[in-house]
C-alpha cells in the first residue's frame, strides 16, 4: 500500500489520501456505505461473527445494512455542514486512542458515527488529512483484520506526511482543488 496522491475536499482544511491510484478514501467510503449494497452484504456476512456478538445489540445483515447507510448519510451531512460553516474541524474528531487527551499535531484521529469510522492524522486544530475508514464492530481494533489495515494506513500515511515535509497547515497550500464531498 502506498500513498500515490493527496485530494483537496476543502482548501486548507480537509484532505484526503488516495493509495496506490485508487479513487481517494474520502470518496471511497461514502461511495461504499451509501451506494455499495453487494459491498455492504458482503461485509456484514463475512463479519457476521462480530455483527451478532451483542456488542451492537441484536441485529441482522438487513438491518445493519440500513443503519450503515443512515448513519453514512448522517455523518457526510456533518462533514457538509461543518465544512460550510468554517467551524473548526476538531470539533468532528477525537483522539483515536480514548485516552489521550492532550492535542497534538500528527495525532491519530477518528471521527464516528455508530459504527462509522473517518480515520486521518490532524496536522492542526482545522487541518485534517483523511487516510481511511471502517465499519467497527469490535471493541478493540486490533480484534479485525479489516481495523488492522486502518491502524497500518495511519501508520504509512503519518510517515508519508512527515517524509514530504507536510507536518503544518501552510505545507498545504499548494495543493489544487480537485474534489468536493461525494
Amino acid at each position: 500500500m502506498k500513498v500515490s496522491a493527496i485530494f483537496v475536499i476543502k482548501e486548507n482544511v480537509l484532505y484526503s489520501l488516495a493509495y496506490d491510484n485508487q479513487v481517494h478514501e474520502f470518496r471511497r467510503l461514502f461511495t461504499l456505505w451509501i451506494e455499495d449494497l453487494a459491498f455492504l452484504d458482503s461485509f456484514f456476512d463475512d463479519n457476521s461473527k462480530d455483527l451478532e456478538s451483542g456488542y451492537w445489540g441484536a441485529i441482522t445483515i438487513e438491518e445493519a445494512i440500513h443503519r450503515t447507510r443512515f448513519m453514512a448519510i448522517k455523518l457526510r451531512q456533518k462533514f457538509k455542514d461543518l465544512l460550510a460553516s468554517n467551524q473548526p474541524l476538531e470539533t468532528l474528531f477525537r483522539p483515536l486512542n480514548n485516552n489521550q487527551y492532550q492535542e497534538k499535531a500528527l495525532s491519530k484521529e477518528k471521527s464516528k458515527e455508530g459504527w462509522l469510522r473517518i480515520y486521518a492524522i490532524r496536522i492542526s486544530t482545522n487541518t485534517y488529512v483523511i487516510t481511511g475508514g471502517a465499519i467497527k464492530l469490535t471493541l478493540k481494533m486490533n480484534e479485525a483484520t479489516h481495523l488492522k489495515t486502518e491502524l497500518q494506513k495511519l501508520t504509512i500515511a503519518k510517515s508519508y506526511l512527515i517524509d514530504e515535509g507536510l507536518t503544518d497547515e501552510s505545507d498545504f497550500g499548494y495543493f489544487e482543488f480537485i474534489s468536493d464531498i461525494p
